[in-house]
Formats: C-alpha cells, sequence, structure tokens
C-alpha cells in the first residue's frame, strides 16, 4: 500500500480550529491588510491548513483566495515578480468583471513588464561597462520585449552591448510608462492594483503561500519581499504557512553581514517578525494523535477519503482528540 504524502482538506491532525480561527480573523476586518503566519515542522500539516483556509473562503463570493508555491518556481522565474504577476494574473481570471477595465489591466501589467525589465537591466549595464556579456543574459534580459533584438546572439563585442543597454534603456522610458525609477513605479504599481481589486467587485484579496521552508534562501526571502509589497495594500491578506526556523536560516544566508543578535531576538526572526502580523503555530503530534492519524490514513487509503464511513469515523476521532 502507498500513502501519499499530500495536502488535504479533511482534518486528520486535529488543525480545524486553527484553519476556523485564521478564517474568523481575516473575515472580521477584511478591509484592513493583514499577513499571518501558520508555522510548525515539515509535516506537521500546514498545507492541509492552507487547504481548509481555502475552502472555507471559497464559499464567500466577497473573497478571492489565490494560491502560490515558490518552490514550483524556484530556478525558473524571478520569486518576486512570478508572485506580483501571479497574483495579477489570479485576479484577472477569476473576476470577469475585469473584462470592462481593460486599459487599466494592461497598465498593470505594464508595470510588471517596466519591473521585470529594469531589475535584469541593471545587471547587464554592470556587465556591459565592464566585459562582453554572454548572449544568453541578453537574452534573458530582452524575452517578452518584442521586436527589441533580432538575434541577441549578435552581441559579441562591449560597443554592441551598450546599444543593447540602450535600447532597452528605451524601453525603460517608454512614454506609457509615466515614471523612470523604481520606487516610483512600485507605488504607482499599489495605486493600480487597489484600482482593479475596487473594479474586480473583490472585498478581500486572500493569498495562500506555501512551501516556502522548502525553497533556497535567495528564492525564500524574494517571495517575502514581495509580499511586503502588498501589506500596506487594503483589502489584501496573506497566509504563510512555513517553518520558522528554515525561514530565519534563509535570512541568515541572505544577509551574511548582519550581527547575529540585537537584544533578546536574532535579526533572523526580528525580520520575519516585522512581515508576519500575526503567527500560529502547529504543535507537534503526541503517541495518541500520532496513532489516531496512521490510521486514518491507512483507511483512507483503502476505502478513499470521499466515503461516507470515512467522514463518520473521522469525525468521530476528532471528538475523541478533543475529549
Amino acid at each position: 500500500m502507498f500513502l501519499a504524502d499530500n495536502e488535504t482538506k479533511v482534518d486528520l491532525l486535529n488543525n480545524e480550529a486553527i484553519a476556523k480561527t485564521i478564517v474568523e480573523l481575516l473575515r472580521n476586518r477584511p478591509e484592513q491588510p493583514i499577513t499571518v503566519g501558520v508555522h510548525g515542522d515539515w509535516g506537521a500539516g500546514k498545507s492541509s491548513v492552507l487547504e481548509m483556509i481555502e475552502d472555507q473562503l471559497d464559499k464567500n463570493e466577497e473573497t478571492l483566495c489565490l494560491k502560490f508555491n515558490g518552490w514550483r518556481f524556484q530556478g525558473f522565474e524571478d520569486a518576486k515578480i512570478a508572485l506580483i504577476e501571479g497574483i495579477v494574473t489570479g485576479l484577472v481570471e477569476n473576476r470577469p468583471a475585469l473584462r470592462k477595465a481593460g486599459d487599466a489591466v494592461k497598465a498593470t501589467f505594464r508595470r510588471i513588464d517596466w519591473l521585470k525589465v529594469a531589475k535584469k537591466a541593471g545587471g547587464l549595464a554592470f556587465t556591459a561597462f565592464t566585459g562582453v556579456p554572454t548572449p544568453d543574459q541578453i537574452e534573458t534580459l530582452v524575452n517578452g520585449v518584442e521586436g527589441l533584438l533580432a538575434d541577441p546572439g549578435k552581441i559579441a563585442s562591449v560597443e554592441n552591448a551598450k546599444a543593447a543597454l540602450a535600447t532597452v534603456t528605451d524601453v525603460l522610458k517608454d512614454e506609457d510608462t509615466q515614471t523612470k525609477n523604481v520606487p516610483e513605479e512600485i507605488e504607482a504599481f499599489r495605486k493600480e492594483f487597489k484600482a482593479l481589486l475596487k473594479a474586480a467587485g473583490v472585498e478581500q484579496l486572500v493569498v495562500l503561500i506555501d512551501d516556502l521552508d522548502r525553497c533556497l534562501p535567495d528564492t525564500a526571502i524574494e517571495t517575502l519581499e514581495a509580499v511586503r509589497l502588498f501589506v500596506f495594500t487594503a483589502r489584501t491578506a496573506f497566509v504563510v504557512a512555513a517553518d520558522e526556523a528554515m525561514i530565519e536560516y534563509s535570512v541568515r544566508k541572505h544577509f551574511p553581514d548582519l550581527p547575529d543578535t540585537t537584544g533578546p531576538q536574532t535579526y533572523a526572526r526580528n525580520y520575519l517578525e516585522k512581515l508576519i502580523q500575526v503567527p500560529f503555530r502547529i504543535p507537534a503530534l503526541g503517541d495518541t494523535e500520532t496513532r489516531i492519524y496512521v490510521t486514518l490514513l491507512l483507511i483512507g487509503a483503502e476505502i478513499g477519503e470521499d466515503h461516507a464511513s470515512f467522514g463518520d469515523l473521522a469525525h468521530s476521532a476528532s471528538t475523541d482528540r478533543r475529549r
């Protein structure tokens, strides 16, 4: 018999109370931005808590719940841009009302494209004036900018690299982009995103972020930095599932020059607590809970979690655990 280690909406670990409490917290003041942390060791049931939260929030039409898994994008996409673009794309795809706001949607995606190019242009600028960038670097930079360069492979000199950089600079200063530096672009993006939420008729946007503790340090920090971009955006909430110890490790690796401590806590812990406003920690399983969990897993694998008898058994087990 094979037992899959997958998240589930069926509460086998007695964590439903945590999920319900988080949902009540989110829905209590939907207009207020908030970040919630679901912390626990690997295998504690963090992903299942997110599944239960999503299941409960989906019943409210005025709430839009989106999921993001940074681990899946690792090595393929810039984690910060991937999260930002994923949120906007999810909002557009799930709210037909935005079809009437075509110009606003295009403007928001234009901001995201600007941020993509701006980030990579910085690296190209340094390389272009200190050496010859590789064709792959040029191609990565201009990918998605239609007609910018017909053949990136022809760039084989500092002069050509400078010319390519000038072309990219022109893209960054496009007339459609009203501002010309990253802070102003980010602030403009935030304003446009608020307008999109209003046009979509979304009372609250909830983003569930999973598997952050499986990511490499840079990916984990980039994802958290993207969350920080939305922290003060009204009607936007984040629920981040991660092992606190792994995130602290990522902070130390990403910022190696930080002092070890500042007062009673480490800088790494302070970084996390500045971002996560309300932490929930999943307690470790005891012997009795572990036996009940394994028993339910075996029975569920045999008859299926959708079987009526399994539902009755899971409810009975939950009652016994509470007692």
